[in-house]
């Protein structure tokens, strides 16, 4: 989601690296369109976690791909299943905790990527990301889609770098009563088409998407400060 803390130990820990995820500027900003569909990219892994008891992180995904866990701070609880959903148990400060699925073998790249999740009380602090990660000491990936309660930003990872392409508020506010809402994401070449919570479709293309080997998924609960909104996901997928 952003620089704050570091995704060093990220990295480090899924063996791409050293390099923190700095948040940089970018010469340039793409404009988000209307698109007339979603692409027909079929979903290789999916896991229903509101179809799983309370306790313990599994350890595989529904279809049985490995599931990978790392926190920030390290050292914080891991996500486990609550009230039938999947939980990050960040603490009420800058912090983030992310479910991987590597997908190597399975797909070339990761050209979908999406979840069922739900907001709860809290201000724009609190977010959900969506990304892939390619296997190099750096970091890279063309996937990183992050949704607030107010607004959605999508970018890619290059170098160890998030470099924003393009970012929008929704027209409201997202719900935070804890109600499903579903985000999606689908890549065609340099062009990614978002079925976003509000129910838009939209489309933005940008050169830095056809990057290639990107193939472990990635799903992150994020909070920049003290106050940020709960995210809890009920259904993740990738492809």
């Amino acid at each position: 989601m952003g620089a704050v803390p570091t995704r060093r130990h990220v990295l480090a820990a899924l063996g791409l690296g050293a390099a923190g995820l700095a948040v940089a500027g970018c010469g340039h900003r793409a404009t988000a369109s209307a698109a007339p569909a979603f692409p027909d990219i079929p979903t290789r892994v999916a896991t229903r976690w509101s179809a799983h008891p309370a306790g313990a992180l599994p350890t595989s995904g529904d279809e049985g791909v490995p599931l990978r866990t790392v926190q920030q701070p390290l050292g914080s609880p891991p996500p486990s299943i609550t009230g039938g959903a999947l939980v990050g148990h960040l603490p009420d400060a800058a912090s983030a905790s992310y479910v991987f699925q590597d997908l190597t073998g399975v797909v070339g790249r990761v050209d979908r990527l999406g979840a069922v999740f739900g907001f709860g009380p809290g201000d724009g602090y609190g977010a959900l990301a969506l990304l892939a990660l390619d296997g190099r000491p750096e970091g890279s990936g063309h996937i990183h889609l992050a949704v607030t309660p107010q607004r959605w930003t999508v970018g890619v990872l290059v170098a160890g770098t998030l470099q924003e392409v393009a970012s929008d508020p929704f027209r409201e506010g997202l719900p935070q009563d804890g109600r499903p809402l579903r985000v999606d994401v689908a890549y065609r070449g340099d062009t990614a088409v978002l079925a976003l919570p509000d129910g838009s479709l939209r489309s933005v293309s940008d050169p830095r998407f056809a990057a290639a080997g990107a193939s472990v998924a990635g799903w992150e609960f994020f909070r920049l400060a003290p106050g940020g909104a709960d995210v809890r996901f009920f259904e993740t997928w990738a492809g």
